[in-house]
C-alpha cells in the first residue's frame, strides 16, 4: 500500500511539472530603406510572395500588409524532455509533461510608410505559433511562440536588396 501511495505521489509531482516559457529576445522594430514608398511596397509584397506567404491585407492608405499563417517548420517537435528540428526564427519554450508541440507557423504584419525624400520606413512584426497537444486527452491548442528577430531581419535585408536591384534595372533600361 505504501508503494502505491508513493507511486501516486510521484505521478502527481510529475504531473505538476510545467513546461518552460520561451526566452525574451531583442527584435528589430524597424529599418529605413533607401527607396521611395511605391518601390518599397512592391519590394515587400514580392519578398513575402517569394517566401510563400499569402497576403491577407494590403492597404496602401495605411501602409499595412498582413499575411496569413504559413507553416515555416513542419518538422519541429518538442516535449518536456526532447526538442527536435528547432529553427532559428522562434522559441516556443518547452511544453509541460504529457504535452507535445508539432510544427511551427508564422504570420507577418508589415508597415511601410514614407520617411523622407527617397526613403521609406519598414516595420516587420512576426507572430509564431505551434500546435500543442495534451497527449492523454488529445486536446490541441495553438500557443504563441516568441520571435528571435531573425525572420524580421531577413525580411528587412531581402526587401532592401530587391528594391535596390529593381531600381538598378530601371536605371539600366533608361541608359540603353
Amino acid at each position: 500500500m505504501q508503494r502505491l501511495a508513493a507511486g501516486l505521489l510521484c505521478l502527481s509531482v510529475l504531473g505538476g511539472c510545467g513546461g518552460k516559457a520561451p526566452r525574451q529576445y531583442s527584435v528589430p522594430e524597424s529599418r529605413r530603406l533607401d527607396t521611395d514608398l511605391d518601390h518599397a511596397r512592391e519590394a515587400t509584397t514580392r519578398v513575402l510572395a517569394d517566401r510563400g506567404y499569402t497576403i491577407q491585407r494590403n492597404d496602401p492608405a495605411t501602409g499595412v500588409i498582413e499575411t496569413d499563417w504559413l507553416t515555416v517548420n513542419p518538422d519541429y517537435s518538442a516535449n518536456l524532455f526532447l526538442t527536435e528540428n528547432e529553427d532559428r526564427y522562434s522559441d516556443c519554450g518547452k511544453p509541460g509533461l504529457w504535452k507535445t508541440d508539432h510544427g511551427k507557423q508564422a504570420r507577418l504584419a508589415v508597415s511601410v510608410f514614407a520617411a523622407g525624400r527617397g526613403q521609406t520606413e519598414l516595420q516587420v512584426r512576426a507572430a509564431f505559433r505551434t500546435e500543442r497537444t495534451v497527449v492523454l486527452l488529445q486536446i490541441a491548442t495553438l500557443p504563441g511562440c516568441r520571435s528571435r528577430g531573425r525572420l524580421e531581419e531577413e525580411i528587412f535585408v531581402e526587401t532592401q536588396v530587391w528594391a535596390l536591384t529593381n531600381h538598378l534595372q530601371r536605371l539600366r533600361r533608361g541608359w540603353q
